[in-house]
């Protein structure tokens, strides 16, 4: 059988496949990356791109905070460095928020919110209803205020995704096509991955299946439980003046694209394992969504409606880590609708722990641990 070796190599070449393979290229680490179909083809490749670090759950707000901010921090500067090593523009732009709430108990709960979230170093901050329409009079005066945030971006998606893996590719990377039908492993350390026709060695393995990644659980031996939920998008067309802010309300969120001269718009959390076509329910639904959200978008026209694959595991919380212990073997997975935010902060998480056997970022509620009994 055929073999190829590598000081590391990554399966999956989505968001944090990519970014993973380029900083780890950038320290001089010789990489493959394993993809079975094309760069970014699912999930990041056809995400909307919104960079935003607010954690609007409480229960999350404590772990996911330090990295969600810290990557959108990453985010502009290597929009830039990535410009400079590509030529590709990812179209990043800096973007306000508004999370709205419709409800008094939307009202109070999003302000203890806007005060946690602020207390992380996040400029947000809680409006009245008067304020928010004093900066976009579009939206529907049934809102009860929302919350304001100055940090936030928006990204091109799928140029992001292949200017990181071109970058990575100047930086020495490979780049294989192919399935991964298991692991190779030796004296209990994982030494590579197989394919149906090769082999390719490496000293250490990452993987960033996204929705996908579920598999590796046989050949691990142990429960990652991470798989697809479908989300979809739609793109408008509308004659009235661009939005200035990235508004969220429930699950629905509408975001104008300068470089597209369009309004994207969604999105659904469906539970249909990996079927990731587009419905006309889907489309309905999130057409509903909008006109709550801005009713003067009645008189638009769709242009294009698009489905995707997110990775969600079992506590909605990413996978971030070594497991088994001392194994060689990395998880970088389950990143749900922030995995193009996360990407860099992910890719310098794995890249430290791979060089260093540390990192200086919290990871602990990130740990593949968590879900085996008594781990």
């Amino acid at each position: 059988m055929k073999t190829t070796s590598a000081d590391v190599v990554i399966v999956g070449a989505g968001a944090i496949g990519c970014a993973t393979a380029y900083f780890l290229s950038r320290e001089g680490v010789k990489v493959v990356v394993v993809e079975k179909d094309s760069i970014g083809e699912h999930a990041s490749g056809t995400a909307t791109g919104i960079l935003s670090p607010l954690v609007m759950d409480e229960t999350k707000t404590e772990s996911l905070l330090p990295l969600t901010f810290k990557s959108l921090q990453m985010h502009e500067a290597l929009s830039m460095e990535l410009k400079e090593t590509t030529g590709i523009d990812c179209h990043f732009r800096k973007t306000s928020q508004l999370i709205l709430a419709f409800s008094e108990q939307e009202a109070d709960e999003f302000r203890s919110l806007a005060k946690l979230n602020q207390a992380k170093g996040i400029k947000a901050s809680w409006l009245d209803k008067q304020s928010v329409l004093n900066i976009e009079n579009r939206l529907s005066h049934k809102l009860k205020g929302a919350v304001y945030c100055e940090d936030g971006a928006n990204i091109e998606s799928y140029r992001y995704v292949l200017a990181l893996a071109q970058a990575a590719e100047k930086m020495g990377a490979e780049i294989h096509y192919g399935n991964v039908v298991g692991l190779r492993k030796t004296r209990g350390k994982v030494t590579g991955v197989k394919m149906s026709s090769r082999e390719i060695i490496s000293q250490s393995t990452v993987l960033a299946m996204g929705p996908w990644t579920g598999m590796a659980s046989s050949w691990l031996d142990f429960p990652i439980p991470v798989g697809p939920e479908r989300g979809q998008i739609v793109k408008i067309q509308a004659s009235n003046p661009p939005l200035t802010s990235t508004i969220f309300s429930g699950t629905h969120y509408v975001t104008y694209k300068a470089h597209e001269g369009l309004i994207y718009t969604g999105t659904t959390h469906e539970q249909v394992g990996f079927d990731d076509s587009t419905t006309t329910e889907g489309r309905d639904t999130i057409i509903t969504g909008l006109l709550d959200i801005l009713p003067s978008s009645v008189e638009a026209q769709v242009v294009m409606q698009t489905a995707c694959l997110r990775p969600l595991t079992a506590d909605g919380l990413p996978i971030i880590g070594e497991f088994p212990p001392q194994s060689n073997a990395y998880l970088a997975t389950g990143h749900w609708s922030k995995g193009i935010l996360l990407s860099p902060v992910t890719a310098l998480i794995i890249t430290e722990l791979i060089l260093k056997g540390n990192t200086s970022y919290p990871i602990n509620p990130f740990n593949p641990a968590r879900f085996v009994k008594d781990g």
